[in-house]
């Protein structure tokens, strides 16, 4: 034995079948160009927050309890979506199944 530690990526066993339909969901459902780099996907995240945090923070300005509790509901199934999500797409990445190849380009014609 080296004594070297692995990455837990490395640890996790293939995406099982039920993971596999969730991600092939999520894969045809959310914008493609939003979710190729795990970049991309915490700014889709932060947009998908926003009106939670929004509607938390201006509840005392307005002063309004259903304001507040819709904005704390919008956070959190922000939350929920990106914990379910990114885990997927971490694990697909490990293995090989995204970021998809990029199409190969046409070539142009030649020029006269």
């Amino acid at each position: 034995m080296t004594g070297v530690a692995l990455p837990a990526e490395t640890l996790q066993p293939p995406l099982s079948d039920a993971e596999f339909a969730r991600f092939t969901r999520l894969a045809a459902r959310l914008p493609r160009p939003w979710i190729l780099s795990p970049r991309r996907r915490r700014l889709l995240f932060l947009g998908l927050a926003a009106p939670g945090f929004a509607g938390v923070f201006a509840t005392p300005l307005h002063q309004n309890l259903a304001l507040l509790m819709l904005g704390f509901a919008l956070f959190a199934a922000a939350c929920v979506f990106r914990a379910r999500s990114e885990r997927v797409f971490a694990r697909a990445e490990a293995a090989a199944l995204w970021p998809p190849s990029p199409q190969p380009s046409r070539e142009s014609p030649p020029h006269a």
